[in-house]
């Protein structure tokens, strides 16, 4: 672990002392003057120095994959935390989220350049244990945000079980499904694309619509098909192409993320079936951008964004607190928002300007509007 940073000098101490300067003769000022100057050139020094050890300091953080905003989100987040604290924030990603090995060797690799603390987003819950192995070996904090990791070591695994920064997925989805739902008036005919089976957010999430499935079924709402579109894009335009051969009359899609919703549109259009709030009523999750400006453009009718940009960024801080010695919640809770052509207009913004950032790359400069937008998730 890092040594605590050096505290400046006492500013009692400095004032005290150019009191006692003040009150010697005039021959004696110039001299006051320079202890002055050279006291405050020691707090400048103290300061800086502490600003050095401060920058020192390394959190890596792996996420699933980059070509999904959900985790170029997250991963804005984390930087944007970086760039508060005056740490150096690392980011890696696998390119698929069914890479499970690969995401494990890039956390061993991170911890092999020496991050202080190591983030990750699992793409599988149950694989990932060897990462966390890694981390409790090396010494250093381990934080998993947005999917949880199973439990592999037993009662006692206070040492071992990293804290979780997430949202509610299964409340989430649940009031995603409900607002759908009385959207339909309270009945129709429903799919559900799941996301990978293997990860507890897919899991959670799927809970979520189903729950909310049983409270409506005595009402007209009836699930036909629910199937793993593996949270790939490609994959929910192929799978629900097949689901249409077999079900002409869909009312809703609820997707287990964004992408996944996006390629069902894909193939409602080729199936000339109009899509949004004329006609099916296809629901994401992540706030995505490609979603925004679908609901903006009337064909996506919602989706649920969970402030994944305020997970990144707590992800940070709490690791920071760890490296310090501090205590952390086990469990940290973002809320969600329900968007749709109603709201899109306060959260498009956000989702085209994180567009035009690389994943990975320093933050330079923070827009107003970036900066009120985490804000207004902290408020909520």
């Amino acid at each position: 672990m890092k040594k605590r940073m050096a505290k400046l000098i006492s500013i009692t101490l400095i004032g005290a002392m150019m009191v006692s300067l003040a009150a010697c003769g005039k021959n004696d000022s110039n001299e006051g003057k320079a202890s002055a100057g050279a006291a405050e050139q020691d707090t400048t020094q103290s300061a800086a120095a502490e600003s050095s050890e401060t920058e020192d300091i390394s959190v890596g953080i792996v996420v699933k994959t980059a070509t999904n905003a959900h985790f170029q989100d997250i991963a804005y987040g984390a930087m944007l935390a970086g760039k508060d604290l005056g740490i150096t924030v690392k980011v890696d990603n696998t390119s698929t989220e069914a890479d499970v090995e690969g995401q494990v060797t890039k956390c061993e690799n991170m911890i092999s350049a020496g991050v202080d603390a190591l983030i990750l987003t699992a793409n599988d819950s149950n694989g990932v244990a060897g990462a966390v192995d890694a981390a409790h070996d090396a010494e250093i904090p381990f934080v998993t945000v947005d999917t949880t990791i199973t439990n592999e070591w037993g009662d006692d695994v206070k040492e071992y079980m990293p804290n979780y920064i997430g949202v509610d997925h299964t409340n989430m989805a649940y009031e995603l499904a409900k607002n759908v739902f009385d959207k339909l008036g309270g009945e129709g005919n429903v799919v559900i694309l799941r996301g990978v089976d293997a990860a507890s957010s897919s899991q959670e999430r799927t809970a979520g619509f189903e729950k909310a499935i049983a409270e409506y079924e005595s009402k007209g709402i009836k699930l036909i098909e629910s199937q793993s579109a593996s949270y790939d894009q490609d994959t929910a335009a192929t799978t629900m192409a097949d689901i249409l051969q077999a079900h002409k009359d869909v009312d809703a899609v609820l997707c287990c993320n964004d992408l996944m919703a996006v390629g069902a549109i894909t193939a409602l259009e080729e199936n000339n079936i109009e899509a949004g709030e004329n006609g099916v009523l296809v629901a994401g999750i992540d706030g995505n951008v490609i979603a925004l400006q679908s609901i903006d453009e009337g064909k996506m009718y919602a989706t649920a964004y969970d402030w994944s940009i305020l997970q990144g960024y707590y992800a940070v801080q709490q690791a920071y607190d760890l490296i310090q010695g501090k205590e952390v919640p086990e469990e940290t809770y973002t809320p969600d928002t329900i968007i749709t052509k109603e709201n899109v207009a306060d959260h498009l913004e956000h989702g085209e300007e994180l567009a035009q950032w690389t994943m990975g790359d320093k933050i330079t400069e923070v827009s107003d509007y970036m900066r009120s937008y985490v804000e207004m998730g902290e408020g909520l």
